[in-house]
């Protein structure tokens, strides 16, 4: 794998938590274990990373938004 190729794939998997269906199928040309393991179809060509996502900060966001924080 090429560097560049290699950051664009650590930086999807690492820190991004919604995919696109491009980015999702360039990570698991590059590493389909680990994409089979993080990534999640969530419907209409969006993937979600489990890397990544956090459901205590997903809970926190959703709570301030909802106090109005």
């Amino acid at each position: 794998m090429n560097d560049m190729k290699n950051q664009e794939y650590q930086r999807l998997i690492n820190t991004v938590e919604i995919l696109t269906q491009a980015e999702y199928e360039f990570c698991n040309a590059l590493n389909a274990e680990e994409s089979w393991q993080y990534l999640n179809k969530i419907g209409e060509n969006r993937w979600l990373n489990i890397n990544v996502y956090s459901e205590a900060e997903h809970d926190e966001r959703q709570y301030r938004m909802e106090c109005g924080l």
